[in-house]
């Protein structure tokens, strides 16, 4: 899809659905069979999703540009909020601050390591306390833009649930390490922490963040701690 008025998708068969779109103006789904929907556009002037309470998995990529903050997806949310499995774009979490936030109760499998578009990552912050206020999450990917930005509170699912995270474009900047360390004093479940650097960190860099979090205390007995 191109640029285009009104977007009207409606089929009660329909299981899977990709839509590449820019300008829209509004943006309807009626698929009471959708499991998995994927959606890279420009922010629509309003959204109508309807019957999606079947919907598994969500990728959602905001293009945002100098007038992100007159936007609002407040009902796109809304509508996948049911989701087990969500792919975030970074710049999508500035979005996710409607009032009242939707819950997501049935998250399992978080992915937050793509951006599209302008960043900023103070507005990320409601967003990102409402996702990992999910007690279902096991399964978390992200950007070290996002790992900075996690909230001082340790979220639930941190305390009991998640068991798998990824941390992509790894510095050794202090905040950094500290954040990661917190992760591994907190994470009750957790079983693997995977950190992939940056491209320009050295391997003596690397190795030296890589003993540093080795040495720090694991609330986890089980945890494994991978560089690549």
């Amino acid at each position: 899809m191109g640029n285009m008025s009104n977007a009207n998708i409606s089929h009660h068969l329909l299981k899977r659905l990709t839509t590449l779109h820019s300008y829209t103006h509004y943006f309807m789904i009626d698929a009471p069979n959708l499991a998995h929907f994927k959606s890279i556009s420009h922010v629509a002037t309003g959204y109508s999703l309807k019957n999606l309470e079947s919907i598994v998995s969500a990728d959602i990529h905001f293009v945002i540009e100098y007038n992100y903050l007159q936007a609002d997806a407040t009902a796109l949310f809304r509508g996948i909020c049911s989701v087990r499995s969500l792919v975030l774009s970074a710049t999508s979490l500035m979005l996710l601050s409607c009032e009242p936030l939707p819950v997501f109760a049935n998250l399992m499998e978080l992915d937050m390591r793509y951006y599209y578009g302008l960043i900023d990552w103070s507005s990320s912050d409601k967003g990102l306390e409402t996702l990992l206020a999910s007690s279902q999450l096991e399964k978390l990917y992200f950007i070290q833009e996002v790992l900075c930005s996690l909230p001082q509170k340790v979220p639930c699912c941190l305390l009991y649930k998640l068991k798998t995270i990824k941390i992509t474009n790894f510095t050794d900047e202090k905040d950094c390490i500290g954040k990661a360390k917190n992760i591994l004093t907190n994470g009750g479940a957790l079983q693997k922490l995977t950190i992939r650097t940056g491209l320009y960190i050295s391997e003596e860099e690397k190795l030296e963040t890589y003993q540093v979090l080795l040495a720090s205390p694991r609330k986890s007995k089980q945890c494994r701690i991978l560089f690549i």
